[in-house]
């Protein structure tokens, strides 16, 4: 079984991927990538960063689960520590855009620029190619060979949960905890307070809610929602009565990484 992550190696993605899977493991470039390759078969699973625990969902992946066929099977959760190094007096700082939302402070403190990458460890190639008076922030395991760093510079505890995908749920198992839904709702007052009103009266919980802009039009949005439920199924069909569209884009389990 071929598992495609956000890579390259010792990436948290890549982590996340050892820990979880296992083997069989091949790099690539994007989450949009990951899906692709899914969905054409040509990898079995893939294996992307979900949500972290600061700086919320990832947009990229949201925007694959609406308009491509792959969904998640199962979440796995782990804590995230980040390092920092440095060459010089740092005016550039590499790391990737989630990886600087959870490390504001430190960026502010040392008044660097960031130059954003596609993955933390892509960030670390940069840096060991050699530049003067620049930084990376990125994981333990990507500067493990670098003696001189200053780890735990995210501002607060960070944890990121990863989805695991797959073209459908056969490769899933059979019991799940939480159901993912992204839907639209017209554009009139009170159209998303009625599309989750079945939520409500069925007493399901909303883990949480985000939107995301669908760029097909402006000031149109999806809304991802995950739900605490296996049996979701008079919610999700009330729903539909309130929504525009609405796919289920996920039934998991969340397991912690520790």
């Amino acid at each position: 079984m071929r598992v495609g992550f956000l890579g390259p190696e010792k990436s948290f993605t890549w982590e996340a991927a050892l820990r979880a899977v296992g083997k069989d493991l091949v790099a690539m470039d994007s989450v949009s990538r990951i899906f692709d390759s899914v969905e054409a078969g040509e990898i079995e699973l893939g294996v992307v960063p979900y949500i972290n625990s600061l700086e919320g969902p990832v947009g990229e992946v949201i925007d694959n689960l609406a308009m491509k066929s792959p969904v998640i099977i199962r979440v796995v959760e782990m804590k995230i520590t980040l390092c920092l190094a440095v060459r010089g007096k740092p005016r550039v700082i590499y790391t990737h855009p989630h990886a600087a939302g959870q490390a504001r402070s430190k960026i502010s403190e040392l008044g660097a620029q960031v130059i954003y990458t596609r993955s933390t460890s892509e960030a670390v190639e940069i840096f060991k190619r050699g530049c003067t008076d620049c930084g990376v922030i990125a994981s333990p395991k990507a500067l493990e060979d670098i003696s001189e760093k200053i780890c735990g510079v995210e501002d607060s505890e960070s944890r990121t949960r990863f989805a695991i995908i797959s073209r459908d749920y056969s490769s899933a198992g059979s019991s799940y905890t939480h159901t993912a839904i992204i839907f639209t709702v017209p554009n009139k007052p009170g159209a998303l307070y009625r599309a989750l009103a079945p939520i409500a009266e069925e007493s399901i919980n909303m883990s949480f809610i985000y939107s995301r802009p669908t760029r097909l039009s402006p000031w149109q949005y999806f809304f991802l929602a995950e739900l605490e439920c296996s049996q979701c199924g008079t919610a999700i069909e009330g729903m539909k009565r309130y929504t525009t569209s609405l796919k289920i884009v996920g039934r998991y389990s969340i397991e912690a990484l520790e």
